[in-house]
């Protein structure tokens, strides 16, 4: 399957990561390293998805990552990383 990802996600992920490393969160290495997995191994992706929590009735899902959750949407063979959510919670 064809594994593309949105100008928003990418945008999304990278103010994610920088946003960790501004921390100093040890969280962001290990949050680099599994994008980087996930991305070294495209075929991996659709056996790693699941559908959102408490809403299965709409056609995007996730996968996630630590504390993230990278939003998928597949269309006419492709599947599209959508977006990220970042976690809601203040720490």
């Amino acid at each position: 399957m064809n594994v593309r990802i949105t100008e928003l996600a990418r945008w999304q992920v990278k103010l994610a990561l920088q946003d960790l490393r501004k921390r100093r969160d040890p969280e962001a290495d290990l949050f680099a390293q599994s994008l980087r997995e996930l991305v070294a191994d495209p075929t991996a992706i659709p056996a790693l998805l699941r559908s959102l929590e408490g809403m299965p009735e709409l056609p995007h899902q996730e996968i996630v990552l630590g504390r993230y959750r990278l939003l998928f949407r597949e269309e006419g063979g492709i599947l599209w990383m959508l977006g990220l959510w970042p976690p809601l919670y203040a720490e």
